[in-house]
């Protein structure tokens, strides 16, 4: 069987309620047939079957049967989720061949059926499918297509959201008198729901969106009524907004408000404060409330209401206008408070502000108006609540005062009159909604109601810190402030009042002397005082005293002043009283660093007494001396530059004076001397010795010599000036220089007497010289004597001691001949073939020499010696000087001349001459090479093809002449032979193996069977079920030898028909024999049908089309759920066997309980 699909894309965008309807149609068809008509030409006919409702014949003709395409197959459903996944189609082809052949009489014969499942496409969409018959006496094919209709509403899902168009400011999208939706069909899967939010809960919701425009104004309305149309489809709308972070449908989700209202099926939702530019989405659902209330026909419009939000904040109050006298003024359009907040109002006393809104008025000439809020009727209803304010210097950000407001529970209007307002001054006036009717639209009118209000001005000055209270106000600032004193329904006045306050009193003491010592009273203090009044002022001191100076002050005593100025403003100050003491001195003394410096210093300084003080001082011996003053307390005077010894400082104030003394010190003198100096012993030595010691000072002595030592003695001197400085541990320094002198240089000279005659010879002579009195020799070779002989070429060096044991140390080079005698021996011939004697040989001298004497194994003197086989040979040579050179060489031969043969056999399609000889691999001897089958006619190649069965001589000749002869065999063909072994028969039905036994290992197989198969590619076994006693055949092939060979062999098919119906059975439950069923083996195709009948001729059983030992397909006894008396029944079985053989089965039965 062979299937085909298509998928075609519909797109039907409707909505509303409407079935989806499943289509067939029959595109095109044909048929063939093994069957042959005796009479005429075959007459073939085709056939479709769709879910059982009977077989359409094709093609038509003018009387009879169907012409396609035709529309075979409709089947309608309410929902998507009804309409099953896939449905049968038939096809049966077969020859039609009536007894008459007259009319439109259908006797197929070759009938072959097929039947399969195919997919029903989504709706919108369509597939085209081809059936193909094949394999049996009769075959064909039939193209068809499957429609499915999209009659149910798309918006079902969130992404499929009916898109209700742009809104814009005024205007209406969608029509609610119009039911063109429903949600009869509609699920909610993967969609958000209400009841996760406190909302109803979506069961079979539908989407629809709406965009705003950029000008959306304060106010959306959406409604939705249940079966505008009366269609008798009614719904119980629920109805929730949602808007989304991306303005999608795959953003996050959030729901801004739902309705599901049990006093009405229709639906009613408010948008207020509406973001311009967003898409919202609307679901719909419907109540359980009654049967088939969740799911009906609707209509849906949103509208946009033309009215915008009045300002939230007072600073951004909306300016009505001044109103005029005796007239009025009012806004020129509807406002609405949808958006407001009540984020930083003032207080009000007679309402609570929630979602207030500001606006601004200018008071008319009588300061007396009427202000009245006046609510929309027709839209949104609200129950105004009014009130109205002053800013405090018209600055909306500072206090805001409290004038009048108005709430009254009935009605939604209010009004408001208000008096004893400011002419010509600013006024806010805030609007908000009561708890039952809090935002809505609204309209303001104010108007002028007459003057009735007097007025008084006061100036008034107060002391700081004080406060003034007109009325209810307390005010504590400089400023101008207008106070209205109200009585019922009028003015009693309006007090304006000048405040001025006065700045505080600042009180300013200065102590002109302090008390002579604690708790004297002789300290005197001046007042002084600023602020207030400025003028008028009195003083008040600790001791009674009355005056602005005072000086009676205790020392060391707490004293507080009290001021007050001409306007009785008061301030006080307390302070301690200062008082003086004897001076207290504190002083420094110095120790010099060195002896006989001049920079030491004293330092001193004083506390208490009076200052500034006065000082004066003088060294021990009276050689220096001095004066000054200490301006301050603590004070710090230095004295530089002072020798040692001691010093006398007095220190004077007005009252006191005392006397220290103060002494500055200094170490011993330091001292260098020089304790031993010792020369150089040799010129160039360094052996000189220097030591000095150190006293007086301090200690810590440190010394510093020009060579970078740092101890009292150093040695290793070399000759020349050094100095040496002395430092103790304050820094001071003393000086010496110290010269080492040394004796005159000693010089020693070596010389090559003779230099070595043959290269790394040892006959060297050597000699040294001196311009002293050398007392003994060292030479490097261990030799004491003024001369060395028998020396190798090389450097040698000797130390000369000298009679007063100075050294000199002097080298030498003994030279040699620049190179050795070299000798080379090369092979001038080489052996020519494996064992031969007849190598040619060559010696090569080089190095020093006129004349060269050789000496060769064989007794030869000259260069070139002949006749050597394989092996190594020394040879040696001498010049004139009798220098030697030796060498050796080794003569090689060449390998055995060897050859690898590869025969290359006779095969089944070779021919008798296919053979073939090669040399694959040829090695030793002397390359290039040549071969010979014969010996005689030699070539390069080493292939020698067209060769018959038998056994050959290959002979190898190389460059060198030298031979080697190989054997190979070619053999002939072998012969390939196969046998087929195997059961002779087998029941039909059954299975039996075949296998081929051959006499090689590298062979395929190839089996030819009886039917139409042909040959098919397999193992060296197979499984065969033959329908019909046939013959088969294997073929095999040698991959190798490429030779074929093949076998056949017959089975014989046993056609006992294995079909077992029992005559008995007992359908009593206790598990044996219950059910009456049909028995078969392996070669049934199936049970066409199977019936039971009474005796009677009743039909109590029947099934068709199933498989044998099936208990599904059995019966237990009963007819119509009922079961049967005992008896004898008549059963009758139509079973296919797997020959295409039908048979019919009868017998008896009978039911035993």
């Amino acid at each position: 069987m062979k299937r085909i699909a298509v998928l075609l894309l519909l797109f039907q965008a409707t909505f509303g309620a409407a079935q989806n309807v499943v289509q067939l149609t029959v595109e095109t068809g044909a048929s063939a047939s093994d069957c042959v008509d005796p009479f005429s030409s075959p007459d073939l006919l085709w056939q479709v079957n769709v879910e059982n409702e009977g077989w359409v014949t094709y093609p038509g003709d003018a009387l009879c049967f169907t012409n396609y395409p035709n529309l075979q197959y409709t089947a309608s459903y309410t929902c998507p989720v009804d309409i099953p996944a896939q449905l049968q189609l038939c096809f049966r082809a077969f020859e039609n061949d009536p007894i008459i052949p007259i009319g439109c009489i259908i006797a197929p014969s070759c009938e072959e059926t097929i039947c399969d499942n195919f997919d029903i496409p989504a709706p919108g969409q369509s597939a085209t499918y081809t059936l193909v018959l094949s394999g049996g006496t009769s075959t064909g094919e039939v193209t068809f297509t499957i429609t499915t209709s999209e009659g149910y509403s798309s918006n079902d899902a969130l992404c499929n959201a009916a898109n209700l168009g742009l809104l814009l400011r005024g205007d209406t999208v969608g029509d609610y008198t119009m039911g063109i939706y429903d949600n009869i069909c509609a699920t909610n899967a993967n969609e958000p729901n209400p009841l996760t939010q406190g909302g109803f809960g979506n069961e079979n919701g539908v989407w629809f969106q709406f965009t705003t425009g950029s000008d959306i104004g304060s106010l959306i309305l959406v409604e939705a009524l249940t079966d505008p149309q009366a269609t008798g489809d009614e719904i119980d709308i629920q109805m929730g907004i949602y808007t989304s972070d991306n303005n999608a449908c795959d953003g996050n989700f959030t729901l801004l408000s739902w309705a599901s209202d049990n006093s009405t099926q229709d639906a009613f939702l408010q948008i207020p404060c509406p973001s311009p530019n967003t898409t919202y989405f609307i679901l719909i659902d419907g109540a359980i409330s009654y049967p088939g209330s969740e799911a009906g026909v609707f209509g849906v419009q949103v509208s946009n209401v033309d009215v915008d939000d009045a300002p939230d904040l007072r600073c951004d109050a909306l300016m009505i206008g001044e109103v005029p006298a005796n007239g009025s003024i009012s806004l020129p359009n509807p406002v609405s408070n949808y958006c407001a907040t009540s984020v930083s109002d003032p207080y009000s006393p007679n309402f609570v502000m929630q979602s207030s809104v500001w606006f601004q008025f200018i008071a008319p000439p009588s300061g007396h108006v009427l202000i009245e809020g006046i609510s929309s009727r027709t839209i949104d209803s609200i129950g105004i609540q009014l009130g109205v304010y002053r800013a405090f210097n018209d600055n909306c950000n500072l206090f805001f005062q409290h004038i009048a407001s108005e709430y009254t529970e009935e009605g939604l209007d209010e009004s408001l009159e208000v008096t004893c307002l400011f002419p010509g001054r600013l006024y806010y006036l805030v609007i908000d909604g009561d708890a039952y009717n809090n935002r809505g639209i609204f309209t303001i009118n104010i108007s002028d109601a007459g003057d009735i209000t007097p007025v008084t001005n006061q100036d008034i000055t107060i002391c700081d810190g004080d406060s003034f209270t007109v009325g209810a106000s307390v005010y504590t600032a400089t400023g101008l402030y207008a106070d209205t004193l109200t009585l019922f329904q009028g003015c009693d006045s309006i007090v304006n009042t000048n405040l001025t306050v006065l700045s505080p009193i600042h009180i300013d003491i200065v102590q002109t002397q302090p008390a002579i010592g604690l708790g004297n009273a002789n300290g005197i203090a001046q007042a002084s005082a600023t602020g207030g009044s400025g003028s008028g002022y009195s003083f008040s001191w600790c001791d009674g005293s009355t005056a602005a100076t005072n000086s009676m002050l205790v020392g060391g005593g707490v004293c507080c002043v009290t001021v007050t100025d001409a306007m009785g403003c008061m301030a006080d100050t307390c302070f301690t009283v200062e008082y003086i003491t004897d001076i207290i001195p504190s002083y420094q003394g110095d120790t010099l660093a060195c002896y006989g410096q001049e920079n030491g210093q004293i330092t001193f300084s004083a506390i208490n007494g009076e200052p500034p003080y006065q000082y004066e001082w003088q060294k021990d011996d009276n050689t220096i001396n001095g004066s000054g003053i200490i301006n301050v307390a603590g004070e710090e005077v230095m004295l530089p530059d002072l020798p040692a010894g001691a010093y006398t400082i007095t220190i004077m104030d007005a009252f006191f004076d005392t006397t220290i003394t103060v002494n500055v010190l200094e170490p011993e003198l330091l001292v260098l001397s020089v304790d031993n100096q010792t020369d150089a012993s040799c010129f160039g030595f360094c052996d000189g010795l220097a030591g000095v010691s150190a006293s007086g000072g301090v200690g810590g002595y440190q010394f510093a010599w020009s060579n970078s030592e740092t101890t009292a003695a150093v040695g290793n001197l070399c000759a020349g000036p050094y100095q040496v400085t002395l430092t103790d541990a304050n820094g001071c320094q003393q000086n010496r220089s110290i010269t080492i002198a040394e004796p005159a240089e000693f010089i020693a000279t070596a010389m090559e007497v003779q230099p070595v005659s043959c290269f790394e010879g040892s006959d060297g002579i050597v000699s040294v010289q001196t311009n002293g009195n050398p007392s003994a020799y060292a030479w490097n070779t261990g030799d004491v004597s003024q001369s060395v002989n028998g020396l190798s070429a090389g450097a040698y060096s000797v130390l000369v001691t000298n009679a007063d044991g100075c050294q000199d140390n002097a080298d030498v080079v003994v030279t040699q001949p620049s190179a050795p005698v070299t000798l080379q021996a090369v092979v001038e011939e080489p052996v020519s073939c494996k064992g031969e004697s007849d190598a040619v040989l060559r010696a090569i001298t080089g190095g020093p020499g006129q004349s060269f004497t050789f000496t060769w194994p064989t007794g030869a003197v000259g260069a070139i010696a002949s006749g050597y086989g394989a092996g190594t040979y020394t040879v040696s040579v001498a010049n004139e000087k009798g220098c030697v050179a030796t060498t050796e060489i080794t003569v090689s031969e060449p390998d055995y001349l060897q050859a690898v043969l590869s025969a290359t056999d006779v095969t089944c399609v070779s021919g008798e001459n296919g053979g073939e000889i090669e040399a694959d691999t040829t090695y030793g001897g002397t390359p290039p090479y040549e071969y010979a089958l014969d010996g005689v006619l030699f070539a390069p190649s080493p292939l020698f093809p067209s060769l018959f069965p038998g056994a050959y001589t290959v002979t190898v000749r190389d460059a060198a002449g030298c031979e080697a002869e190989f054997n190979a065999t070619v053999n002939p063909a072998p012969e390939l032979a196969v046998t087929l072994v195997g059961d002779a028969s087998v029941q039909l039905g059954d299975s039996l193996r075949l296998m081929a036994q051959v006499n090689s290992q590298n062979v395929t197989y190839t089996w030819v069977y009886p039917d139409s198969s042909g040959a098919k590619a397999a193992g060296q076994t197979v499984w065969v079920s033959p329908l019909i006693s046939s013959g088969f055949r294997v073929e095999v092939f040698d991959t190798v030898t490429l030779c074929r060979a093949y076998d056949d062999f017959f089975v014989a098919v046993r056609a006992n028909r294995r079909v077992f119906i029992p005559n008995a059975f007992s359908p009593n439950e206790d598990g044996r024999n219950d059910l009456f069923m049909v028995f078969g083996g392996h070669d049934i195709v199936r049970i066409r049908s199977f019936r039971v009948f009474s005796r009677t001729g009743s039909l109590v059983f029947e099934d068709t089309d199933f498989q044998p030992n099936d208990i599904g397909h059995a019966w237990d006894g009963t007819f119509r759920g009922q079961e049967l008396d005992p008896g004898v029944f008549v059963y009758a079985a139509e079973i296919e066997f797997v020959d295409g053989l039908v048979e019919v089965f009868e017998g008896d039965v009978v039911l035993v309980k």
